[in-house]
Parts: C-alpha cells; sequence; structure tokens
C-alpha cells in the first residue's frame, strides 16, 4: 500500500553543510506513511531521543544537536506512522563529530570547576569568545590586530561544561542574543550583524552603511556609522540596537584626572538607539546628545575604545553597552559605560524617566530623574553592562565595578574593586532603587575583577542566576586603569580570563556551576562577551522535542 510505513531508502548521515559549524550532524531519510521521526543518539554510556513531529518540516535533513566532540554518535532511526505503529532500521548511523582543536590559540581551554546539573537550569550555556594579543590597543601591530578581530567562536557547554556546538566567525563578536525564531542574532566590532540557524547557516545579515570598513556584500544597509554591543529583539519582531555616531565637541577635555588641563576642540562618539525592522527601516530612536551633557565624561573617555574601531583620536563619552525593551510600559532600558549609569527612555515622548546612578555631576534637569537608593550595603553599578527586565519587572545587570568614582575624583585602584552580577528593584513612583540579589558583597568568595563586558541572567524556570565575567584581571596591587600613561601597568598589559558561574539565587549565593577560560602560560587574552542559557538547542517551536534516556516505540524492524 503507498501509505505503508517504510523506509524507501537507507538512512545516511553527513556533517552540517556549513563549514564553520562543528558538532552536528544531519540525517536525511527517505520513507512513506510516516507521521513522526525518532532518533535515538548516544554516545558512550549516554543516550537521549529525538522526536521530529513534524518530518515535513525538514526536507533537508533531520539536524542532530548537542553532539560531543570526545566520542562518535551511534543513532539508531525509527519512523512512526498516525497509528502509533513504528519501524526501526536495523543498522544505526554511526557520525564522528569533529574533535576540538588542538592549537589552544584556536580555541579556548576550558576547566570545570563545578557542576550541580540537577539544581541548574536546565539546557545550554552558548558563550561568545573572543582572543587578543596580550598590549594596550594603540601598541598592537598589524598582525596582532589580525590575530584579535579575524576570529571569534560561538560555543555550546552542557549541564557538565562540554562542548557540544561550536561556530567560527571570520569576525570579532560583539554581542549575542537567541531570537524567538531560535535563531542567533550577533554583532561583529566592524558593524555587522548577522542572524544564522543553529546548523550555521546565514538568515540574514545588516551593516552599518556608514561603516569605516565600507559596504557589506549580502547586507542590509543601516543608515548609521556603526551597530554595537548587545543586540535585542522586541516582542513585535524589531531589533533595539546601539550606535554610536561621531561629533565634533568644542572645548572638550584632554585628561581624565587633571580637571585644570587645557581644553581643545574634539571629535567624540556618543550612542543612539535604533529600533530597526528586518527590512533595515528605522523606525524609532533615541540620541544621547539631544538630552544628556557631552561635558558629563567618564573615567576611560580618552582611551583607544573608537581609534581601533575605525574613528582615530576620537574621545569615547557614552559608550552604550547594553540595551532591552520593558514591554510593561513601552520603554527602553540603556546602559552607558562611561556615564555610569542606565537610562530608563519612555519610547512615545524620548524622555528620560529615571537614572540609576551616582548622583555625582548631573544637570539641575536630570537630577529630578535620579533613584534614591534604599537598603543597607546598596552599592551603585560602575561601568556596567547589559541589563535585562525580569518578569517580575527586576533589572539584571552585570557591575563591572571599576573604578569606583567619577572624574574628577580619585579612583580606586584595580586591586581594591570587585565585580558582580546584580539584580535591582526601581519604585517609579517613589523614585528608589534596592537591590534584590547580589553575587558578591565583597571579593571575599570570588575574587573576579573584570575590566569589561561582562553578562548577568536570571534563570527563572530554576530561580538561579548565571554571571559571566567577560575580562578578569589579575590580582595585582601595581595597575591603573589610565591606559594612556605608558609608565603605570595596565590590564591590557596582562593575560586576561573569563569565568561562567551560575549561583542560586539566595542571600548567600551558593555556585552550581564553574566554569573557568584562561590560557595555561598566559602568553594571551581570551575573553567571553557575553552569553546566555537556553533549555534546547532546537528552536522552541521546531516542532523537536529532546527526551533523556531511549524513548524509542516498540515496532516491527525492517
Amino acid at each position: 500500500m503507498a501509505d505503508a510505513i517504510a523506509f524507501l531508502e537507507n538512512p545516511v548521515i553527513t556533517p552540517a553543510t556549513s563549514a564553520a559549524t562543528a558538532q552536528v550532524a544531519v540525517v536525511l531519510l527517505r520513507a512513506s506513511g510516516h507521521a513522526e521521526v525518532r532518533l535515538l543518539v548516544e554516545q558512550g554510556s549516554e543516550a537521549r531521543t529525538l522526536v521530529f513531529s513534524d518530518p515535513g518540516a525538514f526536507a533537508e535533513g533531520f539536524p542532530v544537536l548537542g553532539l560531543r566532540a570526545d566520542a562518535p554518535a551511534t543513532i539508531t532511526v525509527q519512523v512512526i506512522d498516525a497509528k502509533g505503529r513504528a519501524v526501526t532500521h536495523p543498522e544505526p548511523l554511526v557520525f564522528d563529530p569533529e574533535p576540538l582543536p588542538v592549537d589552544k590559540r584556536d580555541f579556548p581551554p576550558i576547566e570545570v570547576r563545578a557542576s550541580d546539573p540537577a539544581r541548574m537550569a536546565p539546557g545550554y550555556t552558548i558563550l561568545a569568545v573572543r582572543r587578543r594579543a596580550i598590549g594596550r590597543p594603540r601598541d598592537l601591530t598589524d598582525r596582532q590586530r589580525s590575530f584579535m578581530l579575524d576570529w571569534s567562536m560561538l560555543i555550546a557547554l552542557d549541564a557538565q561544561g562540554r562542548v557540544c556546538w561550536r561556530h567560527q566567525l571570520p569576525r570579532r563578536v560583539a554581542g549575542i542574543q537567541r531570537l524567538q525564531s531560535g535563531n542567533l542574532f550577533y554583532h561583529n566590532a566592524d558593524s555587522h550583524s548577522s542572524e544564522i540557524d543553529m546548523l550555521g547557516r546565514v538568515q540574514a545579515q545588516w551593516f552599518a552603511r556608514d561603516r569605516p570598513a565600507g559596504p557589506a556584500p549580502g547586507a542590509i544597509p543601516i543608515p548609521v556609522q556603526t551597530l554595537h554591543h548587545q543586540p535585542h529583539q522586541m516582542p513585535n519582531g524589531n531589533f533595539l540596537a546601539l550606535s554610536g555616531n561621531a561629533r565634533l565637541a568644542k572645548d572638550w577635555y584632554t585628561s581624565e584626572f587633571d580637571p585644570d588641563a587645557p581644553r581643545a576642540d574634539k571629535w567624540i562618539v556618543g550612542d543612539r538607539i535604533l529600533e530597526f525592522t528586518r527590512e533595515g527601516e528605522i523606525v524609532w530612536s533615541w540620541d544621547a546628545f539631544d538630552h544628556l551633557d557631552i561635558n558629563r565624561i567618564g573615567y576611560n573617555a580618552l582611551e583607544a575604545y573608537w581609534h581601533v574601531r575605525g574613528f582615530p583620536e576620537h574621545g569615547d563619552w557614552t559608550h552604550g553597552n547594553g540595551v532591552c525593551y520593558d514591554e510593561r510600559d513601552d520603554s527602553v532600558i540603556v546602559s552607558l559605560r562611561l556615564q555610569d549609569a542606565l537610562f530608563k527612555i519612555d519610547r512615545k515622548s524620548g524622555q528620560i524617566k529615571w537614572i540609576l546612578g551616582d548622583h555625582s555631576d548631573w544637570s539641575p534637569e536630570l537630577q529630578a530623574k535620579l533613584l534614591t537608593p534604599q537598603g543597607e550595603g546598596f552599592r551603585w553599578p560602575w561601568h556596567g553592562h547589559n541589563p535585562r527586565v525580569t518578569s517580575d519587572g527586576t533589572i539584571v545587570m552585570f557591575d563591572n565595578g571599576i573604578l569606583g568614582a567619577r572624574p574628577f575624583t580619585p579612583p580606586k585602584a584595580p586591586h581594591e574593586t570587585f565585580s558582580r552580577g546584580v539584580e535591582y528593584l526601581v519604585d517609579e513612583e517613589a523614585m528608589t532603587v534596592r537591590e534584590v540579589w547580589t553575587s558578591a558583597r565583597d571579593d571575599s568568595a570570588v575574587k573576579e575583577r573584570t575590566w569589561a563586558m561582562g553578562d548577568a541572567h536570571r534563570l527563572e524556570e530554576s530561580d538561579t542566576m548565571l554571571v559571566i565575567h567577560s575580562i578578569c584581571m589579575p590580582d595585582r596591587d601595581d595597575m591603573s586603569y589610565d591606559e594612556n600613561n605608558p609608565a603605570i601597568r595596565h590590564p591590557d598589559d596582562f593575560a586576561s580570563s573569563a569565568r561562567i558561574l551560575e549561583y542560586t539565587r539566595t542571600d548567600e549565593p551558593e555556585i552550581l556551576f564553574d566554569v573557568v577560560i584562561e590560557d595555561p602560560h598566559e602568553i594571551m587574552q581570551w575573553e567571553v562577551f557575553g552569553g546566555l542559557r537556553t533549555p534546547s538547542l532546537y528552536a522552541p517551536d521546531s516542532g523537536v522535542r529532546e527526551l533523556p534516556g531511549n524513548e524509542l516505540h516498540a515496532g516491527g524492524v525492517v
């Protein structure tokens, strides 16, 4: 009978078509009468079953995601008809995932210090990993700069911290998010943004039309100078992004440390928040130049951040580094690193609703927007990163905690600071803010001092917290943050590492997951720009379920 359940050909297995994506297999099969496909995936002593409830949606093959690189995978193929009758192919497929690169310059050295899967949020941790040579940005040679800019990697770790998916990028990654579709969206440091599926296939690309690097073939132009830092998809499917834009500032600062230093005209970069559609149309924007005082500078304003991104000798005024949408009241929350503050912005009016940050040197108009801290032990975020709104309306962010002061108050030395993940609760009627949770109230437990970036997520299913220390500095008492002073040691002069932690969301946090990425020889720097936890590598609406163990149906064998 034409609708009898049967294999029409022997199944075959191939690697993913994207050469940049590893540890992914695709099962190709032709069968009749089937309403479901099940794949029993066995690696070593571990087994799981992938259930594809809509086989017609996988005409190009059935992807097998989440494969470790340390053992061959045996995959048993089963087809099931609408009445629950199952046929299992008698010859399992064997797939050898690509081994991890041996050269530790091309793959991050991963050390798993702790893992408690029973208490962790389920799923996979996806990280955006970068590398660089030791040295201050202005001093790097062209080859060192290429080593830094022309490589990065997205990797997925399972609950035991084992690599089970990876995708290599030809450019330095600068922000990542998983979209509603299950695809990954990321910015690169050259203002080029991409969306890929988990097989590594490019689904869409965008670029800043006026970027120094020029056009990006095949990408949709956005009429701005840059696209940078953490992307954010809104409920309507549009994207929030940050765009640094340059303007000439008259009589601007020439020192972050000496208020009496001579002033001079200088090109500076400030941030514009964009909402753009998939077609590249900007439908909303907010420009910091229209709302903030350009003479309120922060520490690091005169460093080479924009210099190495195609804007020579430009000052770094705001340094936006994270933006998210709050659908409860149609507002946007943005982190401006060099303002040491979060800003909540009403989308309809463009007005600032509140400012979460240190109270010094604001204009009289903006002083009325400042939140008043509540609670014992409260600490403002210093050079914070990447705010997110939880379902409870709290705000989770990473607080680098460095400097601990505004110009021209003397900053704290690096060894006097510590970094943390933190969750804030804002009372907008009372205009107050208090800490709901923090991963550290001092440096006694986790002594990571993170120079920049960092990420934090509240994992609501397990009520735990994912905290990513992106660039951990050495614990030394002879460093300063003055990149332009060659007589004083700077964090860029030393090897750096990254640390990924999952904590209990309790007053005394326990570490459930602890992974360190560090060069054992301390001859290069490893960075994790950010990351996320996802329950599955498959898209939420893909029709794929991942079951533990052997969940094949009983049935005849061809």
